[in-house]
């Protein structure tokens, strides 16, 4: 992993985490909660690194518009996942994205989804993407 050295033990410790879930292939979800100043970002951007240097795909999404500035080819959640617009309102939501779209074979094809202040998001739009 690149910037490796610049790790603190408890970074270290999370992205080890995270990427061993990957090279396993372990789907889940993954929370990294940690007051600002500790490198959240900072991890976020080796992990997305680290992907992409293998050739891989590693989508990020943000639930703000100042967070997906933080990230290289961050976008908003809500405009690439295609969420409904009355998504609290759907019992099920899903997102509106075409089962063989462009977009339906990055997502499958993606090894990790990272998605920037997530606990800001409607729960219902997180189900709906692992739903979707």
């Amino acid at each position: 992993m690149y910037s490796v050295p610049l790790l603190n033990p408890q970074q270290r410790e999370v992205c080890g985490t995270l990427m061993k879930a990957v090279d396993d292939g372990n789907s889940g979800l993954f929370f990294l909660d940690a007051p600002g100043g500790t490198g959240r970002t900072f991890r976020m951007l080796l992990i997305l690194a680290t992907i992409r240097a293998r050739s891989d795909i590693a989508v990020a999404v943000a639930s703000s518009g100042i967070a997906a500035t933080l990230l290289e080819g961050c976008r908003m959640a809500h405009s690439l996942l295609k969420f409904p617009l009355n998504l609290q309102t759907i019992e099920q939501p899903t997102c509106n994205i075409v089962k063989n779209s462009a977009m339906s074979k990055v997502l499958i094809a993606a090894k990790i989804i990272i998605w920037v202040e997530c606990t800001m998001a409607y729960k219902r739009a997180l189900e709906a993407l692992v739903r979707t």
